[in-house]
């Protein structure tokens, strides 16, 4: 799983990133870290990773926010026995979190805790997958949201 947080504009020093990303999660001597700017959404993206261009999959769930156009937006995708997923309610961002999703049952946990935690209701929300998706996830999903699509 990809070692990240999310951090407003405004407390976002670039010479503290290392200092600032292990606040979040746990580091390892070896580990570099590096940062993308992301305006759209106010806010700088700190990760760890072996270059610079390899953004954790939740930056391009965060691009993808932009193109669409409902009210609550749920962004997620399924990769490496990993689930990210991004909330935002209007232009208000509410969550950008990763979590260990080894099958499709737990993928599908962590995206109803995540809803439930901010009082989406499944059965007005559209939710969104970039990239490849179990099947089995899609068909389980279409069950209790108002439409499952990918980007």
């Amino acid at each position: 799983m990809k070692k990240f947080t999310l951090v407003p504009e405004s407390f976002f020093d670039k010479e503290k990133t290392y200092q600032i990303l292990s606040e979040a999660v746990r580091l390892e001597e070896t580990d570099k870290v590096y940062y993308k700017e992301l305006p759209e959404q106010k806010a700088v993206l700190v990760y760890a990773a072996e270059e610079e261009n390899e953004l954790p999959p939740v930056a391009e769930l965060l691009r993808a926010l932009s193109r669409i156009a409902d009210h609550n937006k749920v962004v997620a995708s399924v990769r490496d026995a990993t689930i990210s997923i991004v909330l935002a309610e209007g232009d208000r961002l509410l969550l950008a979190n990763a979590y260990p999703a080894p099958d499709v049952v737990t993928a599908e946990y962590f995206l109803f805790a995540t809803l439930r935690q901010f009082q989406l209701n499944p059965q007005i929300t559209m939710v969104y997958f970039l990239g490849d998706t179990p099947r089995e996830l899609l068909n389980d999903l279409f069950r209790h949201f108002k439409g499952v699509e990918r980007l």
